[in-house]
């Protein structure tokens, strides 16, 4: 622990010093030293509080006050390469920080390639499983996944292609599993580099990069896969390389750039073949060569699995399964659990410059026209609501391109309740960075919190597009109004102490409802207090998205919640007659292979206990008339 708080310590120190000059300099340092202080007497009396999350929390402060000076000041140096070096400093603190529990999700399989090839020189990771105790990826419960190739003699090949785990080799082999971890720690300083580099030769001025970066290197979600091991990261600056070299006509820098992006992910094809196509009539003969190349991809897959698209189908990208496209964009955006809007709140503004498409820079409008063949494939489908990855995995790609039209925008940048919102995810996702990986349930770890904090359903206040609810209709409605009045209404914007005063009245008016019995309840939710049961399915079943959740109790065992009174509708199954006591009545329960639902009353609000007296049921919601 002392040598992390000095590892801190230094980071925060160089900092300043690698950017702030004169007077500006000994102000932050005069600032500094207060806040050292101030922290010191604060740590004394830090009583029933997380001592890692209080220390976290105070490092990602710091550091986002050196971001507001680095903003503010007027005697800075500055230069894509001193953000490289800013980054790297602070991506640094993030290789401890995510090693505090064992690498997740898609992870540990890319770290065994990786091994596999270390000590193998093959892909075949049948060994590899059988000897996860010499592993580094610190996990003795992994299995293939279902449907991962194998090969004729049983060899077990990973669903993941292999370019990503080919690039931790050198990593892995100077520091194991913090060797990896440093390599994409390198990746995701290159991106910051090469996105503050893309925007100055799209014509960002230096005062109005220097207030994007903080944004786009320390806040979400690219600070949350800095230190992970996941391909979006490389994606993305693979993909800005991309762009940069089309836009400076260098195929010798864009055709490799589209190779080692296809090679990443089978998926970012889909990326690659617009801005193929897009450059097609300028450079007719490097674009042929980068047809050619892009199928490379295709090929190696097949030489390895023998199926060209892995363990994957052509039919797999127009799988529905979100409510169709319009409901997954508004999701993408808004989902209080997945969207930009809760989870990224700063590439709204990327988003808002979509509608000045006229007056946005050409690099802007080339990264979305490539991007629309991928999103068109991803929005309708139910994987990018959850599962294993966290929330907004499938477009960090895409995050320069909306950096660069939020930074066209200018005025909005200094936005407070952005940067207050951002702080706080952060601080959130670097001390608890499990916690990332939220299951596709319709919550967020906001509503969650307050639901539990208060015994009611809080959770229904935040717009859920993988449980559609009202507050996800008002949102769209409201995102949508936002969009036509921005597009429109260029004039100045409305009163500070006007938006403030609304805010506030909204927030006030939220908080009394939110205390208040909601239309349904959903029984796995955060709010129900389970005496006993287990929550169905369990939540790292592959593909949970596709199951009705619910929770399941057995003989004695029962839930309260707080209840409106008045008739209602239980969804429930069971394969055994079960009988259940809601307050004074009771209910039996006939068996039936699909869900059923049984006419029930409340007599009184209030909380309420749902106790089950004989067999056993699998409970998924209650829905009052």
């Amino acid at each position: 622990m002392a040598v992390q708080i000095l590892h801190a310590v230094v980071v925060l120190t160089l900092l300043p010093l690698l950017t702030l000059r004169g007077k500006w300099l000994a102000r932050y340092f005069a600032v500094d030293v207060a806040t050292y202080v101030v922290a010191a007497v604060a740590w004394r009396h830090l009583d029933g509080a997380d001592p890692y999350f209080a220390a976290v929390a105070f490092v990602v402060a710091k550091i986002a006050l050196f971001a507001l000076f680095l903003n503010v000041a007027t005697m800075v140096r500055w230069s894509p390469n001193r953000a490289f070096l800013l980054a790297l400093l602070v991506y640094s603190l993030l290789v401890p920080a995510m090693q505090r529990t064992p690498i997740d999700g898609d992870e540990p399989f890319y770290l065994l390639v990786t091994e596999s090839i270390v000590r193998d020189f093959d892909l075949d990771l049948s060994n590899q499983y059988r000897e996860l105790d010499r592993s580094a990826v610190g996990r003795l419960d992994l299995r293939s996944q279902p449907g991962d190739p194998v090969g004729e003699e049983g060899e077990q090949y990973s669903r993941h292609e292999p370019l990503l785990s080919i690039l931790l080799v050198p990593g892995y082999l100077l520091g194991g599993l913090s060797g990896a971890l440093v390599t994409m720690v390198l990746f995701a300083a290159l991106l910051v580099r090469s996105t503050m580099r893309f925007l100055e030769e799209e014509g960002i001025d230096d005062g109005t990069a220097r207030a994007v970066f903080p944004f786009f290197a320390f806040g979400p979600p690219v600070v949350f896969y800095a230190a992970r091991i996941w391909p979006e990261v490389p994606a993305a600056f693979f993909f800005v390389e991309a762009l940069r070299g089309v836009r400076h006509r260098r195929p010798q820098r864009w055709i490799p750039a589209l190779l080692m992006l296809s090679f990443l992910k089978l998926r970012f094809v889909l990326v690659a073949l617009p801005l193929v196509l897009r450059t097609f009539l300028r450079f007719r003969r490097a674009s042929t060569i980068a047809m050619l190349v892009a199928g490379l991809p295709l090929l190696v897959v097949w030489l390895i699995t023998g199926s060209a698209t892995n363990v994957h189908s052509i039919g797999d990208l127009f799988a529905p399964g979100a409510g169709g496209p319009f409901h997954g964009a508004f999701g993408l955006i808004l989902d209080g659990a997945a969207g930009i809007a809760f989870q990224a709140p700063f590439y709204l503004l990327g988003i808002f410059a979509l509608v000045r498409w006229r007056e946005m820079p050409e690099g802007f409008r080339l990264g979305c026209f490539s991007a629309v063949l991928y999103l068109l494939f991803l929005v309708p489908r139910s994987e990018w609501h959850g599962g294993w990855s966290p929330p907004l995995r499938y477009i960090v790609f895409l995050m320069p391109v909306l950096a660069l039209g939020a930074a066209s925008l200018r005025a909005p940048l200094r936005n407070g309740i952005i940067a207050l919102w951002t702080l706080g995810l952060v601080i959130h996702g670097v001390a608890y960075p499990w916690r990332l990986f939220h299951i596709a349930n319709g919550e967020n770890v906001a509503g969650e919190f307050l639901s539990r904090l208060y015994g009611s359903d809080f959770s229904r206040l935040f717009p859920s597009f993988i449980r559609l609810n009202d507050a996800a209709i008002v949102a769209a409605g409201v995102f949508l109004a936002s969009v036509i009045g921005f597009a429109f209404l260029k004039g100045p914007s409305l009163p500070r102490p006007l938006v403030a005063a609304t805010v506030s009245i909204v927030i006030a008016a939220a908080f009394v409802a939110g205390q208040q019995a909601g239309p349904r309840v959903d029984f796995e939710d955060a709010h129900v207090t389970h005496q006993g049961g287990e929550l169905f399915p369990h939540e790292y079943t592959v593909a949970r998205f596709a199951y009705r959740g619910g929770w399941v109790l057995h003989e004695g065992q029962s839930v309260s919640f707080l209840a409106r009174r008045g008739p209602a509708t239980l969804h429930y199954i069971t394969g055994i007659p079960a009988r259940v006591q809601i307050g004074p009545r009771v209910y039996d329960l006939p068996a039936s292979r699909s869900y059923q639902t049984a006419r029930v009353r409340i007599d009184s609000g209030g909380r309420v206990v749902l106790r089950v007296l004989r067999g056993s049921v699998n409970l998924d919601r209650l829905e009052y008339d």
